[in-house]
């Protein structure tokens, strides 16, 4: 692209063009027809690269909504495109399901299956953001089923994967992954890998493999680095690979994790970044202001619509007021969680909800107990346990045999996919 060819600064924003050639990540990049783009495609790419970098939200907000406003740039699917994933990351769900509801009505998203694939997965992208993997998963099933171009291929079955997980249906979120050929070693070149990797990674989260959860997060963030992507709001992999590290009992890693994440999200200044970011900070310091955090992560998300991880913080928060002997404020919060679980159809943490307030007044685990606790989810033997923590095994045992019966489960199997009591481990 010459120098000429746009202008030097986008009138009123302050913004230089795009130009060919600048590495700017993009899901589900589409090659074809896009080598010289026009000016409304510039600016898209522009407003995504400063959301990439986790900068200036205002004036990408701005931006986008600037080449949303004229109805005749909306026939473009590779513009509608970047500008609906960009308005996702500054966190605005309502206008992006607004401007789809609107492609969905223009006769020209209708008559083309490139603009009815984007659309498509644009509409699953809001509805699992939302927590709504039931939806997302129906819309991404019959995308897969009538065949997608191999830019979308991977992105749409790593977003399924997510959904499934969501959803409750881990299983079949690990045969989508088999039936795609993303569940061993990843092709280096594999478009949107570091989707494909935080899918892989939400699996072995709710099945209880933390260690294989932690590899697949920290890939994840090689990947968007490499990328030059360091926005949590494109993939919150630093707080998800925390509750994998607090999983496995590497705290300092956790909070390293932690930290980093909730320094780049306040940058960036979207209310469900810093919320998830928030929570995870909780978890892994363990402070006396963990409790408050919680509450401010309970908040963000909300606002941020992101009820699944909403849920989390509920079922983590209810869990911290239990142990420091408020009963009944917890069960409220569980019942709160249990109504957003059930709202916006989230199948794994309804179930485990429903398990948790059909036990009133379960008491709260002790120190020790949560310590051995992790340790078994971890994957850790009883004689592997009585020697870290310098115990006898029928120690071990006796103090394994309260947590099954605090918890309602049955052994180590149950044990290990339940909502970790204070390592904070997440299921998705």
């Amino acid at each position: 692209m010459s120098e000429t060819a746009h202008p030097t600064e986008w009138p009123g924003t302050g913004a230089r063009p795009f130009r060919e050639g600048s590495a700017v990540y993009v899901p589900g990049r589409q090659e074809d027809g896009e080598r010289v783009p026009p000016d409304e495609v510039c600016l898209s790419l522009h407003s995504l690269e400063l959301a990439n970098l986790g900068v200036r939200r205002a004036l990408v907000h701005e931006q986008v909504e600037t080449i949303l406003e004229p109805p005749d740039r909306r026939g473009h699917p590779y513009c509608m495109w970047l500008a609906v994933l960009t308005l996702l990351y500054t966190g605005d769900l309502v206008s992006a399901h607004t401007t789809c509801r609107q492609l969905a009505m223009d006769p020209r998203w209708s008559a083309s299956p490139r603009h009815r694939d984007l659309l498509t997965l644009m509409r699953s992208r809001i509805s699992l953001l939302a927590g709504d993997g039931v939806k997302a998963a129906a819309l991404l099933t019959e995308a897969l089923a009538r065949g997608l171009p191999p830019s979308l291929t991977p992105l749409a079955a790593a977003w399924l994967v997510e959904a499934r997980v969501l959803s409750g249906e881990t299983e079949r979120a690990g045969e989508v992954l088999l039936a795609q050929g993303l569940a061993g070693q990843l092709d280096p070149t594999l478009p949107d890998a570091a989707h494909v990797l935080t899918a892989r990674g939400a699996l072995h989260m709710a099945g209880g493999r933390f260690r294989q959860a932690l590899g697949d997060f920290i890939a994840c963030g090689r990947v968007l680095t490499a990328q030059s992507v360091a926005n949590p709001a494109v993939i919150p992999w630093r707080s998800r690979a925390a509750f994998a590290a607090l999983a496995v009992r590497r705290y300092d890693l956790a909070l390293a994790l932690a930290n980093d994440e909730l320094t780049a999200a306040r940058t960036w200044g979207a209310p469900r970044g810093i919320g998830l970011a928030l929570h995870a900070v909780a978890m892994a310091g363990r402070g006396k202001d963990a409790e408050a955090l919680l509450e401010e992560a309970v908040e963000l998300l909300g606002v941020g619509h992101a009820h699944g991880e909403l849920i989390h913080a509920l079922h983590d928060l209810a869990v911290l007021g239990d142990g420091r002997g408020d009963p009944s404020v917890a069960r409220a919060r569980l019942e709160t969680a249990a109504a957003v679980a059930r709202d916006s159809r989230n199948g794994l943490w309804r179930d485990r909800l429903a398990g948790a307030l059909d036990r009133p007044g379960q008491p709260a685990l002790t120190s020790q107990e949560v310590r051995i606790s992790e340790l078994a989810r971890a994957g850790y033997s009883n004689r592997q346990i009585a020697e870290t923590l310098f115990l006898a095994v029928r120690t071990v045992e006796f103090h394994l045999s309260s947590v099954y019966r605090k918890l309602g489960v049955s052994g180590r199997r149950e044990l290990r996919s339940t909502p970790g009591s204070a390592s904070g481990s997440s299921p998705a």
